[in-house]
């Protein structure tokens, strides 16, 4: 319903305007509530009573992440021995939707948060102000614009539980230059759009936007493969993807247990969902396919 809001701003005062904007995101807002709570009893009900539910979502579920990646993170968790209860996220943006918030908010893990851009940022710090008052861990929230030069220096050293990368653009280049410390759980964005079987990756660019690199925002980041074969060489297996097609679990293979199965980027490889909308994989790849790679 965006016309009406071009109506208005054409027609109706400055402070109509503020308050339709802010009224829209009030109802924005409400329905979000109301959406984790729903997720929250679905996790409680079928926890209880077992067997009940009529679909079959199996393990992914959402808290704070923007899809199933609360499920799978915590799966995975819960079958490692003795993991570090701290985790350091990339790219949190306003920190309402990450990988991380799970452990800081909820299970009481301590943290690091880094976002670039300042206005989110900030909402992020503000996020975790609130939800940490008279709680004993603490979440930091970093702005920093993170680069292969100074994400080392920015992750530290010591034992890591969860590292989580999320940046749209160089995940592959970042998690390859952290050298500090190795996390027990690494979770990764990778662009399916560059499909299955290629090892690609967009080269080293620390300023790269990949908006403005290519304007259908398909062009960023790293194929699966080509994740999988970093983390193979960092001492990780493949242990999952969430069924958007977004994001990879890795498990540090130190501490991988046998019921966490090394899986291959070609067995569980799974297509972006929200830009099948749009454009099948292989149109998806057609659209980006001039672009330049490296073959990792």
């Amino acid at each position: 319903m965006k016309w009406y809001r071009a109506w208005l701003r054409r027609h109706a005062p400055a402070s109509l305007v503020r308050k339709a904007n802010s009224l829209s995101h009030l109802d924005d807002r409400l329905f979000d509530v109301e959406a984790r709570r729903a997720q929250l009893a679905r996790m409680v009900v079928r926890e209880r009573f077992p067997g009940l539910a009529a679909d079959g979502e199996g393990e992914e579920f959402q808290v704070f992440s923007q899809n199933g990646e609360d499920g799978i993170l915590l799966n995975l968790l819960w079958k490692l021995a003795g993991v570090s209860k701290r985790f350091v996220e990339i790219g949190v943006e306003d920190g309402l939707e990450c990988n991380t918030a799970v452990l800081g908010y909820v299970l009481g893990w301590d943290g690091v948060m880094v976002e670039g851009e300042a206005l989110r940022a900030a909402a992020a710090r503000k996020l975790a102000d609130r939800m940490l008052m008279g709680r004993a861990n603490r979440v930091e929230v970093r702005r920093a614009f993170v680069t292969a030069e100074n994400v080392d220096d920015l992750v530290g050293s010591g034992p890591l539980g969860v590292l989580s990368i999320d940046v749209d653009g160089m995940d592959y280049w970042l998690w390859k230059a952290i050298r500090g410390t190795a996390a027990d759980v690494v979770v990764i964005e990778y662009n399916a759009s560059m499909g299955r079987e290629r090892a690609v990756t967009a080269p080293y660019d620390a300023e790269f936007s990949a908006m403005q690199a290519h304007a259908s925002g398909y062009y960023h980041g790293a194929s699966l493969k080509a994740l999988e074969r970093l983390g193979r060489a960092k001492g990780y297996s493949l242990a999952a993807v969430d069924a958007a097609g977004v994001n990879a679990f890795f498990v540090r293979d130190a501490v991988r247990p046998e019921t966490v199965a090394a899986r291959t980027a070609e067995e569980i490889f799974r297509p972006h969902r929200m830009r099948l909308r749009k454009h099948s994989e292989s149109e998806q790849w057609e659209i980006i396919s001039r672009m330049t790679y490296e073959t990792v």
